[in-house]
């Protein structure tokens, strides 16, 4: 991404010296419109891979010269029809539900961060999930355009978590390769009152220790880096209680042209607390590059959810997912991506639903391209936006991507 730098020299505080910062100006932009099918009727719409509609952003970094301090910032646009309703709380912590028109809004990140000491890094703020370094990302295909329903696990964080909630950060380098990430859900500003910025409603110390992240990673070089981390989730409900998840990976680097990640998730509960919290999932992913103009991908899980799952036959207490892409440049500029994915218990009456896409993308600057493809998906499975009408039906879409990045 091409960025815009500015030097800003600012007088100290009462003193004699000078401060040096660099500001770093970036952004990057997707925009899918098109028309599409819901099964009945053929609509038109605009949206995001991920949803909403978001025109313009400006990401804003801060580092001081002697890198030990800085900020990050994302100011989205999230463009809207007589605004957005959002989901808020009263000072006693009830749910208000009120309708908001300021579409300027903070977007991934939002937080401060200061180095005491060069293996150590405090953080506070708001964290987009990649911005602990340890996030299991494998993305291809469909998630680059609109996304299906059809997931056994997301693309971002397919193998290992990423950010598990804000507030204060601590990234720690004790030794080379070696990397532990402390997370606590301190971002509250009511002390002793009820805490509006994670779902249990509570911020005790006890509270907050058991709803944080705890994680570190090892990388071995020539081989790949080694993952684990808890990741709290404190709640109870009656007789059950939920704790949280013990999430492992490995990504292997060894072989030249090869990634492969993989990954595991252990729920952990004394007893079950609803039929779709997940008890174990694995999943996998591996890309190989061919050549210069070709890259395979192929990733899956297999996920066995809580005991109380009832549904077809019994068959809901666990589901399967696989898929496969390709990415081919066609010429210097011009780009193709198809993928084809499946997954077990997906909605319908029938027991899987299948999602494709083939597309192509042309660059017409050094920063952006359009785009336009086609996607599909089977059996009430909806595309980014797209709802099926019926949980029967094939949805399908003619997208068009612009991007902009600078």
């Amino acid at each position: 991404m091409k960025k815009t730098l500015i030097a800003v020299a600012a007088a100290a505080a009462l003193t004699a010296t000078s401060a040096f910062a660099e500001i770093t100006f970036g952004a990057w932009l997707r925009s899918i419109t098109g028309v599409a099918s819901n099964g009945e009727d053929i609509l038109t719409g605009t949206s995001n891979s991920w949803g909403g509609i978001r025109p313009s952003r400006v990401n804003v970094a801060g580092t001081s010269d002697d890198g030990n301090a800085g900020f990050k910032l994302d100011i989205y646009f999230n463009a809207s029809s007589g605004g957005n309703y959002v989901a808020t709380t009263d000072e006693e912590g009830k749910k208000v539900t009120g309708k908001s028109d300021e579409f300027l809004q903070v977007g991934d990140n939002a937080y401060l961060w200061v180095k005491p000491a060069d293996q150590i890094q405090l953080s506070i703020g708001k964290f987009d999930g990649a911005e602990t370094g340890l996030r299991g990302d494998f993305c291809y295909g469909s998630w680059n355009w609109l996304r299906p329903g059809n997931w056994i696990a997301e693309d971002e964080g397919l193998t290992f978590n990423g950010s598990h909630k804000n507030g204060l950060m601590a990234k720690i380098t004790p030794v080379d390769g070696l990397v532990a990430v402390v997370q606590l859900p301190v971002y509250n500003p009511v002390w002793g009152g009820n805490n509006a910025a994670y779902k249990n409603g509570n911020n005790t110390i006890e509270d907050t220790f058991k709803n944080g992240m705890y994680a570190a990673a090892y990388s071995i070089e020539g081989l790949g880096t080694l993952k684990a981390g808890f990741f709290g989730d404190y709640q109870e409900s009656g007789d059950y209680k939920k704790t949280g998840t013990v999430n492992v990976a490995f990504d292997l680097k060894a072989v030249e042209n090869l990634y492969v990640t993989v990954g595991a998730r252990f729920g952990i509960a004394d007893k079950e607390m609803g039929a779709r919290n997940e008890k174990i999932k694995f999943t996998a992913g591996a890309s190989y590059q061919v050549s210069d103009a070709m890259k395979f991908s192929v990733s899956g899980g297999y996920v066995q959810y809580q005991d109380k799952c009832t549904g077809k036959d019994g068959k809901d207490d666990s589901a399967f997912g696989i898929g496969a892409g390709v990415d081919y440049v066609i010429m210097d500029g011009l780009n193709a991506a198809a993928d084809l994915r499946y997954k077990s218990n997906a909605g319908g009456d029938s027991d899987g639903a299948i999602s494709f896409l083939v597309g192509v993308t042309k660059n017409v600057s050094s920063n952006g391209y359009i785009g336009v493809g086609f996607q599909g998906a089977t059996n009430g499975n909806g595309l980014t936006g797209i709802t099926a009408n019926k949980n029967d039906d094939f949805v399908w879409a003619v997208p068009v991507a612009l991007s902009v990045w600078f």
